[in-house]
């Protein structure tokens, strides 16, 4: 099974309603796939919460509505007024019902396309660390680097010197997320190498999201119009210090 078709049926899959040869199928490929195993875990966790904003009615409930009910008196029909009502209580239901859905929608193409972003940075980082020259422009002066992405790419990315913070930069390339071009600007510490990602968003700042990839630490925040994603093997509370200064 292939992630494509297995991301559709994630969904049911977590709310109980696969059974047989596809369930199987199914949870094999999850648990072997790190992708669809932590969008699993976000279905579960988005479900959770979920539940958590309901209050369980009394047990009593249901007796109160008969009573009241039996003590109200007959009517032959509903009257113009009542139709109305009716009619629009049944538009705020579909209503609701309608957004619910976009909402869920919505929030499974982020959550997959996040993934799939994630996934993407990792390899590239891997590959930088295989390759005999993971930099393009080898140099520990911003005022160097920077000017080198000039007509390489449609933005001109922020380069620090983090030296005197122990982050000595250590250069830049271009590298290939998804179908974008985008910066990678390297930066050390001690041994560890650290790629930062980053490129265009239209999209509002967000805070620092971190998660653990493959034995890596992976960092993502947007800030300012640009959005970034740190990949090293350095320990996370490390990662969160560069995060700070590269704000």
């Amino acid at each position: 099974m292939q992630c494509e078709d297995a991301r559709e049926l994630v969904g049911p899959l977590v709310d109980g309603e696969l059974t047989g040869q596809q369930r199987r199928e199914l949870e094999s490929h999850v648990v072997s796939c790190p992708i669809c195993t932590r969008l699993a875990d976000d279905y579960r966790k988005i479900g959770k919460q979920l539940r958590a904003g309901y209050e369980r009615a009394p047990a009593d409930l249901a007796d109160k509505i008969r009573s009241s009910l039996a003590r109200e008196e007959p009517t032959a029909s509903y009257s113009a007024r009542d139709w109305r009502q009716l009619v629009q209580r049944a538009a705020v239901l579909l209503l609701s019902i309608g957004v619910s859905a976009v909402l869920t929608w919505v929030l499974t193409q982020n959550l997959a396309e996040r993934a799939l972003v994630e996934r993407d940075v990792v390899v590239a980082h891997i590959r930088s660390l295989i390759q005999e020259a993971p930099v393009q422009i080898a140099s520990s002066d911003h005022h160097a680097v920077k000017p080198w992405f000039n007509g390489r790419i449609d933005f001109a990315p922020p380069v620090r010197d983090l030296a005197a913070d122990g982050f000595p930069l250590a250069g830049g390339r271009l590298d290939v997320i998804g179908e974008r071009r985008v910066a990678a600007v390297i930066y050390k510490r001690r041994q560890h190498v650290i790629n930062v990602f980053m490129w265009p968003t239209a999209g509002s700042d967000s805070p620092a999201r971190t998660v653990a990839s493959k034995g890596y630490n992976v960092l993502t925040w947007t800030v300012g119009g640009t959005t970034y994603w740190a990949v090293s093997d350095l320990n996370a509370a490390e990662m969160s210090e560069l995060q700070k200064l590269l704000l």
